[in-house]
């Protein structure tokens, strides 16, 4: 198994890849197979061409796309609050040949800015799909992103033969194509069960703030209870 480059990846976005190669593993071949039916391993649908030259090394710096979570959007930068998670998938969609796989990485620059990431990892060969990641804000303050900035990068390696996808659904002939289906797949739920929140967190400003009031509150109710104590108008 070898990477491959970015001229490798170049070849098999445009002109793309058949499905000609892989008779007994592609699922719809009366729609693929000897038809001149072309894929695009990775593409931006709303782009105007299917020209994809953005690398970083050999991985394929991909983007946000939609998403789902209680942020703030102003203009190109989505603000993650402290304490929130953001689910989206990327701009970009992958059509994987049944010969190649995918890693999905974390940008370390985005990472260092206290962003946990999850549901990153392995992409099976033969996936078609918008591809997916959540990230949790564990700072204690917002942190900003900027929607034409690399968040992922994808690294594609060639297998040493051609294998049947292992999935639950058939993405070759249903791809995850909106971020409706991205969520059942996921079986992901915006109203869960348990989801860390800002109120979740407490700076150490914020924790002297707390010791203060309640000191505060206190010494007020003990001058209270001394006042009443001494003044024989109001015996205890």
């Amino acid at each position: 198994m070898s990477d491959l480059t970015p001229d490798a990846i170049r070849q098999l976005i445009d002109p793309g890849w058949r499905c000609d190669a892989f008779q007994g593993l592609c699922t719809v071949p009366q729609l693929h197979v000897n038809t001149g039916f072309e894929h695009h391993i990775v593409y931006n649908p709303g782009a105007a061409n299917l020209a994809h030259d953005e690398f970083e090394g050999n991985a394929v710096v991909l983007h946000i796309g939609d998403y789902r979570g209680k942020i703030h959007e102003n203009g190109k930068n989505l603000i993650i609050p402290p304490g929130r998670f953001l689910f989206f998938i990327t701009q970009e969609i992958v059509d994987l040949p049944f010969d190649v796989d995918g890693n999905l990485f974390m940008n370390p620059r985005v990472s260092n800015l206290g962003l946990q990431f999850f549901t990153l990892g392995h992409v099976d060969p033969g996936f078609h799909g918008f591809l997916t990641a959540t990230i949790l804000n564990t700072t204690d303050r917002r942190v900003i992103l900027d929607r034409h900035d690399g968040i992922l990068y994808f690294v594609l390696s060639r297998m040493e033969k051609p294998m049947a996808p292992n999935f639950r659904s058939d993405f070759h002939s249903m791809p995850q194509d909106t971020i409706q289906k991205a969520q059942a797949n996921l079986s992901y739920n915006t109203r869960t069960a348990f989801a860390l929140t800002s109120e979740s967190f407490v700076t150490r400003k914020e924790l002297y703030g707390y010791v203060i009031l309640l000191l505060t509150l206190f010494g007020t109710i003990f001058a209270i209870l001394q006042y009443f104590a001494s003044n024989p108008k109001f015996p205890f």
